[in-house]
């Protein structure tokens, strides 16, 4: 396996459950969202080849999903904590067919406010050639989610996991967590439990969706909720280092 760290910083974004105009945001990207973001960086980098945008897409995710195991994220240091705030979005339509160019729309949308993210893109025997293009197509990442969630990457790199074990830091599917958790407490321990649904890739028709235990707890600050990472999460045998700090990360198979 083959694991490609991409630090990402913002000033926000929001990744919804559906595309909706009106709609609220999830914690942290979804896999689907972290795929289709790196699938558009093949895209980018190759030239489109397909009839129209849904075709060109369909072909870049079907042919990453050949060699991508899993993509997931956490919050990462600096350590900031992550805000959800909802506000009006107006933005001109006049690029679309038919549209006047005086029209508008407006509608609420829920964003999260934090300073970086990291990605973990898994991967199964990649050879030297295919690793460049990931890497590559990683850097052409801007966006994140919504076309206003704007997105820089200020590092990727692959690296190889540790058979270490760690404390979970990245999501993971609940359903294969689970047991970790209950042995968690079975043994004393405390845990945090904190789940959201998620897609976990763009399918264009099944939209597979699944619950993910997230590594988070929601904080309270006077009248501001927030969310951070907690320290009450089981074990996991699988890590990555990053700046000398050590993140525990599910790997499916493990």
């Amino acid at each position: 396996m083959d694991v490609l760290l991409v630090r990402l910083r913002f000033p926000f974004y929001s990744v919804a459950r559906r595309s909706f105009q009106v709609r609220t945001s999830l914690i942290l990207p979804s896999p689907s969202a972290l795929k289709g973001a790196l699938a558009r960086g093949l895209v980018l980098l190759r030239g489109a080849d397909g009839e129209n945008l849904d075709d060109v897409a369909r072909k870049a995710v079907e042919e990453l999903d050949e060699k991508l195991v899993d993509a997931k994220a956490v919050g990462v240091a600096p350590l900031t904590p992550m805000v959800k705030t909802a506000f009006l979005l107006k933005r001109l339509r006049n690029l679309e067919k038919g549209s006047k160019p005086e029209k508008d729309d407006a509608m609420r949308r829920e964003y999260v406010f934090t300073k970086e993210l990291l990605v973990a893109y898994i991967f199964k025997n990649l050879t030297e050639e295919e690793k460049n293009l990931y890497l590559r197509a990683a850097m052409l990442i801007d966006t994140l989610g919504d076309t206003e969630s704007l997105s820089t990457v200020v590092w990727a790199g692959f690296v190889k996991p540790l058979k270490n074990s760690a404390p979970l830091a990245f999501y993971a599917p609940y359903g294969e967590i689970s047991n970790a958790l209950t042995k968690k407490v079975q043994s004393g321990g405390a845990v945090r439990i904190s789940t959201e649904t998620m897609l976990v890739s763009p399918d264009y028709g099944s939209r597979r969706e699944e619950v993910f235990y997230l590594p988070i707890e929601e904080r309270r600050k006077k009248r501001v909720v927030y969310y951070e990472r907690t320290a009450k999460v089981p074990d996991v045998e699988g890590a990555i280092e990053l700046d000398g700090e050590v993140f525990g990360i599910w790997i499916p198979g493990n």
